[in-house]
């Protein structure tokens, strides 16, 4: 722009100028303010879906956690009742050979009933009678770990059986982490 001196050029166009370069100069810095109102806007949406993102991930983090905790928790119930069962059924054989001892005290030795059957020659009647087997019921002891096909809580360290006999190797240095499931997110 060629600026011309006051002397030369009307007072009329001097002013006329003048106010052409102010409204150029507020135009500019408007245009500028607009800008980065449009990079800052910009950038808010950015972080918005970022943070839109996160929360979904620890939603479904939170999904997941919640799975896990309930099959963990099905998986203790499961144990309890079988621990209170075996338990209760400990209670009966044990509380089965007083009441049988106190039947045969009160009844005194049991004679066996005389047999209305005539018995035939070369006949056997303990051949005759089928054998039934007694079941035999499980002994109270230590409780078996349960095996299922899959394994009970998902991404979860299973147990280990290790016979008494069997030596531990020397000693390793392992650490573990503080907290288990997936590393926490980094902002770049």
């Amino acid at each position: 722009m060629n600026k011309t001196s006051p002397a030369t050029g009307s007072p009329r166009l001097v002013s006329e100028i003048q106010l052409a370069r102010l409204r150029l100069a507020t135009a500019e810095s408007s245009l500028e303010s607009a800008r980065e109102q449009a990079r800052v806007a910009k950038r808010r949406r950015k972080e918005a879906k970022q943070a839109a993102r996160r929360a979904r991930k620890q939603v479904k983090r939170a999904k997941a956690d919640l799975q896990e905790a309930k099959q963990v928790l099905l998986a203790a119930e499961e144990k309890l009742a079988l621990a209170r069962r075996r338990a209760a059924l400990a209670r009966k054989r044990a509380q089965a050979p007083k009441a049988a001892q106190a039947t045969v005290l009160r009844s005194g030795p049991r004679k066996q009933a005389p047999s209305h059957r005539r018995s035939r020659p070369g006949f056997s009647p303990a051949a005759a009678a089928p054998v039934r087997a007694r079941k035999s019921r499980p002994k109270p002891g230590p409780v078996a770990p349960v095996v299922a096909a899959r394994p009970a809580v998902p991404r979860a360290a299973q147990p280990i059986t290790i016979p008494r006999d069997v030596e531990p190797p020397p000693a390793t240095s392992a650490t573990l982490p503080e907290r288990l499931g997936p590393a926490p997110e980094t902002e770049i």
